[in-house]
């Protein structure tokens, strides 16, 4: 996937991490093929961010998440699974994690 170049029309990606691994490339095609319900408003912006990222070690691998902030500044996060499925809040992503046996432990 070219990371820089548009697809079905779509902006470009912004990748907050230099190495991605092959698992966050992977869900990144995976999203990029999902069909979008309605297209970003002008002067949106998303910049998505994996586990090698500050802020979000706590991703398992393949995880992405993304930060979409519209024209008014607000800030939106959306979290992805290694399938490209959206999550909207940090409790569906753990409660999807529970659901699969996956516990994270805060330290």
């Amino acid at each position: 996937m070219d990371k820089g170049s548009p697809s079905h029309g779509r902006p470009k990606l912004e990748i907050q991490s230099q190495n991605l691994s092959p698992l966050t490339s992977k869900t990144l095609e995976y999203m990029q093929m999902q069909p979008r319900r309605k297209p970003h408003n002008p002067g949106t912006k998303s910049c998505f961010f994996d586990t090698s990222c500050p802020g979000y070690g706590w991703l398992l691998p393949g995880w992405v998440a993304e930060e979409r902030t519209v024209q008014s500044g607000r800030l939106y996060r959306y979290y992805y699974d290694p399938d490209g499925h959206q999550y909207n809040k940090l409790h569906e992503v753990l409660a999807a994690w529970e659901r699969k046996g996956i516990v994270l432990v805060d330290y």
